[in-house]
């Protein structure tokens, strides 16, 4: 998983966790009855909005993204040099053996797609497709966690009515005052670290790897065409390298 949403997350929680523990107990905090109205709330909402595929697979993706390891784009070079190189010298067909061997499924089809003699413009336009269908995706993904990180800090304004409503319909019972005064509070909050520390950070964080991993795909899908051009595997290479960042781009070169 991403180490920096780990340590972000882990480390939001600590500060907010020791600030309570510094001054109280943990327990008066935790309220089933506020995760539900937030929680539950925002869930419905989101699959009113949008649909429960369009939930489901806001989670699938984000998961995927998450946990999918972060490659070196200069790495990613040399390869499609290495590949290059062996289609100029052997023919295209030689690569399909390498094909198999490849773990990112946009440059796979593309491979075997070009190995398979697809012609040029036809393989552009599947390739753009595909990068177009992933940023369809993303945009949603990223859209479902924003709508989600909106909705969280109304439903804690909703918890917070319905917990004083409760505690002025029983304002003689001390017990059920208090009661009504939690869940009133208790809502607000978790629906202010709802948005803030989970929902909005995530479409960021989503937003952030997801244009990464586009931004791979391009780079993977200029140097396809390269290669079924027959180009010099070195003006491949500089068109490459225009998808890695400047410092990167003057390591690689020296």
């Amino acid at each position: 998983m991403d180490k920096s949403t780990i340590i972000g997350l882990v480390g939001a929680f600590t500060l907010v966790i020791g600030a309570i523990l510094l001054q109280g107990e943990l327990g008066l905090f935790l309220s089933l009855s506020a995760v539900t109205i937030v929680g539950g709330g925002v869930i419905c909402s989101s699959i009113v909005n949008y649909s429960i595929q369009d939930v489901k697979g806001t989670f699938s993706l984000l998961a995927e993204i998450l946990t999918s390891p972060q490659n070196d784009l200069r790495t990613d070079i040399e390869l499609m040099n290495m590949f290059a190189r062996k289609a100029r010298r052997d023919g295209l067909l030689r690569l399909e053996d390498d094909v198999r061997e490849v773990e990112n499924n946009f440059l796979q089809n593309g491979l075997q797609l070009a190995v398979d003699g697809t012609e040029k413009d036809t393989l552009v336009t599947i390739m753009k497709d595909q990068l177009q269908s992933s940023r369809r995706n993303l945009n949603k993904g990223v859209d479902v966690l924003g709508s989600m990180a909106e909705y969280s800090p109304a439903f804690g304004m909703i918890g917070t009515v319905i917990g004083l409503i409760l505690m002025l319909q029983n304002i003689q019972d001390p017990e059920s005052l208090g009661a009504g005064l939690a869940v009133a509070l208790l809502t607000t909050l978790y629906g202010t670290a709802f948005a803030n520390m989970i929902f909005n950070p995530l479409a960021g964080k989503m937003e952030h790897l997801g244009e990464k991993q586009i931004i791979r795909n391009r780079m993977f899908m200029s140097a396809i065409v390269s290669i079924v051009d027959e180009e010099n595997p070195r003006l491949m290479e500089n068109k490459m390298l225009n998808y890695v960042s400047p410092e990167e781009r003057s390591e690689y070169r020296e």
